[in-house]
């Protein structure tokens, strides 16, 4: 490799390298991006003609006009996607010898315009959600009951075994996740079944009592057999999605994304003055409790609207 090599050359033997040392979810989003968008743009570039001008020039393309259905511009959380790409391509290729390290922090992004708010269900729509799954309780809607009532993420409900069940501990241990991944170069998917999204991601979950108590009523003898299916096999999360779909519409239930069932817990569980934040970033796989501040820390204005009622004594 030397100054002169495309970059297209580059970033295809970084994915080489980089593929026994990531995830294979990992691996298949880095691919993605590669082939959507870095090559396409620079992939005849020399690398050694790759600056931070022409970089900081990529970005404002992205943003202004960077969806591949050519409809507006890319989030600056996907843009940040983008660049990490090419920033640990420019890396390999810099400790290959072949270009200097570029000064990434002259690289400046777009701000994001407006406030990104957590959606949840009230109290009233998650109590007339777990009223409906009474009424139908069953295998699938009691998965619904596994999220409202820990947090899980889709893939790690689906990738649930008996095995991975304590009732006797009352705890779940959550040490995989069910994702169907992507092959760009392929062009087909495949069913993975893998380690969770993150280190912190795998973790033992304490479940309430009530809720142990419904999980029992569906657990089997087989140590290999999955959750929500009962069988050998799991249910994938396109699948599962396409389930809770129809329940929710079946119960003219307020609409919602299966991934907002997680956000209804951690906001439930931020309205508990006994349950900190430490502990409830940690039951949902966080790296940090400042992360869970920063996703959570504004979702509820009436517990803010409390606290802040609490000061009336000093008028």
């Amino acid at each position: 490799m030397t100054q002169n090599t495309q970059f297209k050359t580059v970033i295809n033997e970084w994915l080489i390298s980089k593929k026994p040392t990531v995830t294979p979810s990992t691996h298949a989003n880095f691919t993605l991006i590669a082939e959507n968008h870095l090559i396409p743009h620079f992939g005849r570039t020399k690398i050694g003609n790759l600056s931070e001008t022409m970089i900081q020039d990529y970005i404002f393309h992205l943003h202004e006009k960077g969806r591949l259905d050519a409809s507006g511009g890319l989030t600056v959380k996907t843009i940040r996607d983008v660049i990490l790409v090419l920033r640990l391509t420019l890396y390999h290729a810099y400790k290959e010898r072949a270009i200097p390290l570029l000064n990434w922090e002259l690289i400046e992004y777009p701000k994001e315009l407006g406030i990104k708010r957590v959606v949840s269900l009230s109290r009233e729509q998650e109590q007339e959600l777990i009223q409906a799954i009474y009424m139908d309780l069953n295998r699938r809607t009691a998965g619904i009951l596994v999220a409202l009532f820990t947090g899980v993420r889709i893939g790690e409900l689906c990738g649930l075994q008996m095995q991975d069940i304590s009732l006797e501990g009352k705890t779940i241990n959550i040490n995989k996740t069910v994702q169907r991944i992507y092959d760009k170069k392929k062009g087909t998917t495949y069913l993975h079944i893998g380690p969770p999204k993150t280190k912190t991601s795998a973790r033992i979950i304490p479940i309430p009592s009530l809720l142990c108590n419904i999980i029992k009523k569906f657990y089997t003898d087989n140590p290999t057999h999955y959750f929500l299916t009962g069988k050998s096999k799991p249910t994938e999360p396109r699948t599962y999605r396409q389930f809770f779909s129809r329940f929710i519409k079946r119960n003219g239930l307020q609409k919602v994304k299966f991934h907002e069932i997680r956000h209804t817990f951690a906001v439930r569980a931020i309205e508990i003055p006994e349950f900190d934040i430490k502990s409830l970033s940690e039951i949902l796989g966080h790296k940090n409790v400042s992360f869970t501040l920063n996703v959570y820390g504004s979702a509820n204005i009436q517990q803010k609207a409390k606290c802040m009622n609490l000061l009336n004594d000093l008028l």
